[in-house]
Order: C-alpha cells, then sequence, then structure tokens
C-alpha cells in the first residue's frame, strides 16, 4: 500500500493519529474558551463581579485555570499546554512520514499561514485585535514541515541516516530549548520589525499566538523520526481500540487547520450571545 492510498483514503488512515491530533485540538480550544472567559472587559462594557453568580463562577474557575499557566508559579496550565503543544506537532512530524510531497505541503500551508497573519494585522491595524500574528503555530507548521522535507530530501539515499538523523536533531533541539527555558523568553509589548529573524527563530516573542522555530521544529523532527520507524507498514499499532468511541475525536483531527482558523470567532460567538442572554452589554 503507497503513502497516497494511508493519507487520502479515510479509509486506511491511521485512527489512533487523527484521534490524538484531535485531543490536542480539542484541548486548544478550552484553553483559548478559558483566556476569553478570564478577559471578560473585553467583550462587556458593564461586566462587574457580582452581577450574575453563574457568569462570576465562570469568570473565576477561567482566571485561577489561567494563572496556573505563569512561569512563576506553574500550574495545570503550564505542563498541559507544553504537553499538547508537543503532541500536536509531533504529529505533524509523524504526518510527514505518511505524505508524498512535504514540500507542497509545507508550501500550501505556508501561504495559509501568511494569509491568515495579514488578517490578523489589519485588525489590530483597526483596533479589533490588541496584537497580530506574526509567527504563529501555522508559520512554525508550515516552516518545521519545510525543514523536516530538506532533511528528508538530503538523506534519502542512507537509509539508517534518513530515519535516525530527524531523532538526533529533534532530541538536541529540545534538549536546548529546554537548557535555555525557552518558556521564560522576552516578549515584545509591541511589534518590532527590527526582530523579526528572533520570533522567527524563536530568541524573542511577540503576538497572540507565538511558537518561534527552536524549539518547536523539535516536536516535528522527532515525529517524523517515529512515523519512519512505528508506521512503516502504514497500518494502526492499536486497531483493536478503534471503534465509533472515538469517532468525534478523529473528526475534529482530521479537520484540525478547518477547526483552528474557526474556532476563535465561534467561541466568542458563543461568549457574546450567553452574555448578552445574562444581562451584559458588547463592548462592540
Amino acid at each position: 500500500m503507497g503513502n497516497r492510498a494511508l493519507y487520502k483514503d479515510k479509509r486506511n488512515r491511521v485512527w489512533e493519529l487523527d484521534f490524538l491530533r484531535g485531543l490536542a485540538v480539542i484541548a486548544m480550544c478550552f484553553d483559548h474558551l478559558m483566556y476569553n472567559c478570564s478577559h471578560p472587559r473585553d467583550f462587556f462594557s458593564n461586566f462587574k463581579v457580582g452581577m450574575n453568580s453563574f457568569a462570576d463562577k465562570i469568570y473565576t474557575l477561567a482566571t485561577a485555570y489561567w494563572k496556573s499557566g505563569y512561569n512563576d508559579s506553574p500550574g495545570f496550565r503550564f505542563w498541559a499546554h507544553y504537553i499538547f503543544v508537543f503532541i500536536f506537532l509531533f504529529l505533524v512530524g509523524t504526518s510527514c512520514a505518511f505524505s508524498r510531497d512535504n514540500t507542497k505541503r509545507g508550501s500550501q500551508l505556508a501561504v495559509v499561514a501568511l494569509v491568515f497573519t495579514g488578517a490578523t494585522m489589519i485588525l489590530r491595524h483597526v483596533g479589533i485585535l490588541e496584537d497580530g500574528i506574526i509567527f504563529g503555530i501555522l508559520d512554525c507548521i508550515a516552516l518545521s514541515i519545510l525543514c523536516a522535507s530538506a532533511v528528508d530530501i538530503a538523506t534519502k539515499k542512507y537509509k539508517l541516516l534518513n530515519i535516525y538523523l530527524p531523532l538526533v536533531l529533534g532530541t538536541v533541539i529540545i534538549a536546548v530549548g529546554i537548557s535555555k527555558q525557552f518558556w521564560t523568553i522576552e516578549w515584545d509589548r509591541a511589534f518590532d520589525s527590527s526582530h523579526l529573524i528572533e520570533y522567527i527563530m524563536g530568541t524573542r516573542a511577540y503576538g497572540d499566538d507565538w511558537f518561534g522555530l527552536f524549539p518547536y521544529v523539535g516536536a516535528v523532527l522527532m515525529g517524523m523520526y517515529f512515523g519512519k520507524a512505528a508506521y512503516s507498514a502504514r497500518r494502526s499499532l492499536i486497531p483493536v481500540l478503534d471503534g465509533k468511541w472515538n469517532k468525534p475525536f478523529r473528526f475534529v483531527g482530521r479537520h484540525a487547520l478547518l477547526f483552528y482558523l474557526a474556532h476563535q470567532v465561534v467561541i466568542t460567538g458563543i461568549i457574546m450571545l450567553l452574555g448578552i442572554c445574562l444581562g451584559y452589554k458588547p463592548i462592540f
């Protein structure tokens, strides 16, 4: 069975990869929902604690959740965020092992990422967004796929090197990132074009959704190794566990890009509708 059949044919997809990807996307949606709920004044001009008991409980829960992600007092959100980011990017790399043309995939996604970045910067310029996205998760994934493709092409004549070099490179990149404590990187309050290369490489941060290439490309490269080593037969490793129970997660996983592009609009709509029903006045 060729790569193309597995990658395109839903009947032959590896269910656990779609499931885990879907789980990571759902976790991302929850994370962003909690962030929005912890900033109600960004949505409602008359929000104040004590006005509605139900809204107060949501606000308190969301605020506590988000505070657990701070670097100075890492809690549930801090660890869960990096775990699910790693899982998602690792699966991006695993998918690279199935694709016939990662250069094409990476290039196509790069175009989508640039359009998305441009749209957010326009929204920032007109005052709808406080910050835009300069090098977000889509940009990081696109460039990481292109990096993985370059490694694959450069080593394709050497079987062992082709399999194990992504693992070595990925491990080194992540190890360096951890040793440099990448989670404490300096964030710019305003976009500075002179720091653009640093935003991309991961030595400086800016924006609402920032994922510098280092160390995140390391997770993609490690996933590429896993895909080559564990899925050489192009089949599920645990077919016995497949079933209807995982269908919702697999659906999300198969349409991860669509969910990423649409989820904030949907979340904002739900919050606005619920807030209006509870008597709050929209800020716009």
